[in-house]
């Protein structure tokens, strides 16, 4: 990407834009145990329901990264500022609410509002010739920001069943969003259509989503049987809270993995290492009896994530055209962390740890040869 207005770019600090934005793309997922258990503790409900209500969130980023992408090329200052300011109105409304249905409205807008901004992000990083560099930066930055934000949260009396996490995300959304709503300045001039390559570039594409659905599965069914394996070692709720916030916000460091000089050319032998290390710290964190080495093997697997997902964005960055590929790429994660949290869930309840460590350790291996395969050749900066 060549950003075309290039002094407004520089003055606006774009790394630091696409960060605010991508933050809130991902504010609502990553706190998401702590979401539910406040809409259980105000609206009454049990796990399950509020897990659907709290779904509804999903549900919105999903419809609006179908939705989006063409029209936020179109209207992407529009967009993006309505997006942000239905944003803060969002979480404001989920705070004073206390209908369900209304509730799940609410969260169902977030949501939307949420997608326009990693559209944003996928658009602006769509063919960078440093892509590679920026998402690493750019997840460690977001992560930081919305990861402190969820430790904080967590260790804050009485935040799980008050109204006060709604204002306080609602905070979060106004201070980002000043810079946030600078993200259409980034935008690279529309590319044209390159049927070259095309059919190869789309392949190349549907084994980066294979690995994507290895990882992000694995990931999504550890977070959803955490509490459950912390309890079965002796952990208090409010302990395995705080230990997986801290594993969280230090695990978001792994995206810089990959801009390592030494690692820049091998990213290939950089994927393969952050897996087989996911699969070490899913069998350490099921086979752990204490609290550091649970702690230990959840910030390994955080970090190996994020190693993976910034590597996986960038590969998929250098072939979109206009940042539609990251969208459907989100599409994608969402069938992930499906099939990993019901699995997970079934696995743990059905065969204890180790079904969850063998599903996890079969997912993981089968993303070795799609990486493998994908990440062979860098591409041209346009396939198609």
């Amino acid at each position: 990407m060549i950003i075309t207005p290039a002094q407004p770019a520089r003055q606006s600090r774009p790394t630091l834009i696409l960060a605010c934005c991508w933050a809130l793309g991902i504010g609502g997922t990553t706190m998401m145990p702590l979401l539910v258990t406040n809409a259980m503790a105000r609206l009454r409900l049990d796990e399950g329901q509020a897990t659907m209500l709290a779904g509804a969130e999903m549900l919105g980023m999903l419809a609006g990264c179908i939705v989006l992408p063409a029209l936020a090329r179109r209207w992407p200052s529009r967009l993006t500022a309505g997006a942000l300011v239905l944003l803060v109105w969002s979480q404001v409304l989920s705070a004073l609410i206390v209908s369900a249905p209304a509730f799940a409205a609410a969260r169902f807008a977030a949501g939307f509002c949420e997608a326009q901004m990693i559209v944003m992000v996928g658009i602006c990083l769509a063919c960078h010739r440093d892509a590679e560099r920026l998402w690493g930066v750019v997840l460690l930055l977001s992560g930081l920001a919305v990861a402190g934000v969820f430790t904080l949260l967590s260790l804050l009396p009485g935040v799980a069943n008050g109204s006060g996490i709604w204002y306080g995300l609602a905070l979060l959304a106004a201070v980002l969003g000043v810079g946030a709503v600078r993200v259409p300045v980034l935008m690279p001039p529309q590319q044209p259509e390159v049927y070259v390559g095309r059919r190869r570039g789309r392949a190349e594409v549907w084994l980066a989503w294979g690995v994507f659905v290895g990882v992000y599965s694995v990931q999504a069914g550890v977070w959803a049987v955490s509490a459950l394996q912390g309890e079965r070692i002796g952990l208090s709720l409010p302990a395995t809270g705080t230990l997986l916030s801290l594993s969280s916000l230090l695990g978001f460091f792994g995206a810089v993995v990959p801009a390592i000089p030494a690692l820049a050319a091998r990213r290939g032998l950089t994927v393969m290492a952050a897996l087989a290390v996911m699969s070490a710290s899913v069998a350490g964190f099921f086979t752990a009896h204490g609290a550091a080495a649970f702690f230990i093997a959840q910030l390994a697997l955080n970090a190996a994530f994020y190693t993976v997902m910034a590597i996986l964005n960038s590969f998929i960055s250098a072939r979109d055209r206009d940042g539609s590929l990251l969208s459907q790429s989100v599409v994608v994660t969402f069938a992930a962390v499906a099939l990993g949290t019901v699995g997970a869930g079934a696995l743990f309840q059905g065969m204890g740890a180790w079904g969850v460590i063998l599903f996890s350790l079969l997912a993981l291996a089968g993303s070795v040869p799609l990486g493998l395969k994908a990440l062979r050749a860098r591409p041209a900066p346009l396939p198609f």
